[in-house]
């Protein structure tokens, strides 16, 4: 006997019975197989039999048959079902005889459920589907007896009063009975978030991992934008994740990312994707012109934001609730609709499977608006917490952490103006013509590179911050350390392809990180491509991890 589930519904017309089977066919993928369709077909009537019609047939299938009918109806279907297929489900049974000669046939894997309600219920329903002037009367189609609805209420392995309840809270009641819903202990989420200040070369890392996983999700807003090295050359991600051009991966949009729709638009038109991949939660904000003006005129003069319009949507939001200039979410914009998905469903779906799923952070931790030196800070929570909360993903779905962070932390440079305003502290601030030529590297190269993603602003940059980087571990607990930047240590190391091809220096400052974090340094990134030569050869990750997306926990 094949393990699938077989599972059979009873109860009166009216009380959820399709569409309980529809749920249950578009939720987990059953095979939906109806009495109706059993009858048309034994009885060659094409499906035009009326509901009297063939419940008067039913019952001399009944008579004639032993009640074995419907059985031998589902059995050639049963056969058919593939491994990956959970089951078959009969929408309906209408007698004790029948769910026995279920049982007989498929034991242990038969799953009866009854679905109930009142009387006056019952014929209101059916008098809001059945308007047709042709449809019978309820009291024509209503063939259950009270002693028939008791057996069967008294056999079911599930029954539910459906009048308390909606079709979603009836398939939940009833997967739980299937053992269908994901358990709690399952693990599959891998995190990546910055450690530092913000870039700190994340895109690069998660498009090198993209490929590895099923799912990538992105939180965050248009402030922060991670650059991708390919072949093509350089790639700057503002709202999509850092991996869309890397992997087939379904892509998500979480519920607490901020949107710039005309901005998002044109980024999904360069990657070339669409509503089968791409989904966005219908709760995102959406970011308008006031945001970004307002932003214009306040934070982005004071401590250099990049004005994007991201914080003032988030204050709005909480702000102007319930009134006529509440923020628009992605539901409310027409042109969002074909990729609009809930993102907690699209996940469930994946951890139900087993995929593997990457959620990619945005900005670093100690830009986090609760747990950064405020007001220099941004306007989320950019550590792990922060991210998983605005995915719509449990903790107790994380497997691993991965915290970037780069040999030289660095700011945004300090507001335009002489008013004195600055972008944050650096603990020892230098430059990065010293930087440069400290590790043998040309340093108008290293200037040229060294601005923002989004604004294009320079960057001011410091010395390795210790105390911070500790910080960020106590935040995040990281099982794994990301060191990016590590030409800035040696320009020797740009040609390291393995570990010990690395400076000693550089090998000294890995170790150091290890101890200070308690977790390996699993990546390095010796250099990110500048020129077109540097294109020509793109490998520029030392990979050290025991791991990949397809690891189970340990």
């Amino acid at each position: 006997m094949k393990k699938h589930h077989v599972v059979i519904i009873s109860g009166k017309t009216c009380t959820g019975k399709t569409g309980l089977a529809e749920k249950l066919r578009q939720t987990y993928g059953f095979r939906v197989v109806s009495s109706r369709d059993i009858l048309n077909m034994q009885l060659e009537l094409d499906g035009k039999g009326s509901r009297p019609v063939l419940i008067e047939e039913a019952r001399k299938q009944d008579e004639q048959s032993n009640s074995k009918w419907i059985v031998e109806g589902v059995l050639p279907q049963f056969e058919l079902l593939q491994d990956h297929e959970p089951g078959i489900v009969v929408d309906h049974v209408s007698s004790a005889e029948q769910v026995r000669q279920f049982r007989e046939c498929f034991s242990t894997n038969l799953v009866h459920v009854h679905l109930y309600a009142t009387q006056a219920t019952l014929l209101k329903r059916y008098e809001e589907t059945e308007s047709s002037s042709d449809a019978p009367n309820y009291s024509d189609i209503d063939h259950l007896t009270p002693e028939s609805v008791e057996s069967l209420k008294a056999d079911a392995d599930v029954r539910i009063f459906t009048e308390r309840t909606d079709s979603e809270d009836t398939l939940v009641r009833v997967a739980a009975q299937l053992h269908l819903l994901t358990p709690p202990e399952l693990r599959c989420v891998d995190v990546l978030v910055g450690g530092q200040y913000g870039s700190e070369g994340k895109g690069n890392i998660v498009a090198y991992l993209a490929n590895e996983y099923d799912v990538l999700v992105r939180v965050g807003g248009p402030n922060a934008g991670h650059t991708v090295a390919n072949a093509d050359g350089k790639i700057v991600h503002h709202q999509l994740p850092s991996g869309t051009r890397f992997s087939n991966a379904k892509i998500l949009l979480g519920p607490g990312i901020t949107l710039n729709v005309k901005a998002l638009l044109a980024e999904i038109a360069r990657s070339e994707i669409g509503p089968e991949r791409l989904f966005i939660d219908p709760q995102a904000t959406i970011i308008d012109a006031e945001d970004i003006a307002n932003e214009e005129g306040g934070v982005k003069g004071t401590i250099a934001s990049t004005g994007s319009g991201s914080g003032e949507a988030k204050a709005r939001r909480i702000r102007n609730r319930g009134k006529p200039d509440q923020p628009k979410l992605a539901k409310d914009i027409p042109e969002l609709e074909p990729y609009l998905g809930s993102t907690v469903e699209h996940l469930e779906l994946a951890y139900r499977h087993g995929h593997s799923v990457l959620l990619e952070g945005t900005q670093g931790s100690a830009l986090s608006l609760y747990h950064g030196e405020y007001p220099y800070v941004t306007s989320r929570d950019t550590n792990v917490a922060g991210c998983l909360a605005e995915a719509g993903i449990s903790p107790s779905r994380v497997r691993k952490i991965l915290m970037v962070v780069r040999t030289t932390p660095i700011r945004v440079a300090d507001p335009d103006g002489n008013k004195g305003n600055i972008s944050g502290h650096l603990k020892v601030e230098t430059t990065f013509r010293i930087i440069a030529e400290s590790a043998g590297l040309n340093p108008d190269d290293v200037e040229a590179a060294e601005k923002t993603s989004t604004t294009n602003r320079k960057r001011r940059v410091g010395w390795f911050e210790w105390s911070q980087f500790r910080r960020a571990c106590d935040l995040n607990a990281p099982t794994d350390i990301v060191l990016t930047f590590v030409d800035y240590l040696s320009a020797s190391n740009q040609k390291a392809r393995r570990f010990e091809q690395l400076s000693s220096d550089t090998i000294k400052f890995i170790e150091e990180l290890e101890r200070v974090a308690q977790a390996p340094v699993s990546l390095i990134n010796t250099r990110f491509p500048q020129k077109d030569g540097d294109f020509k050869d793109l490998r520029s990750i030392i990979d050290r991890r025991n791991w990949t997306a397809r690891s189970p926990i340990r």
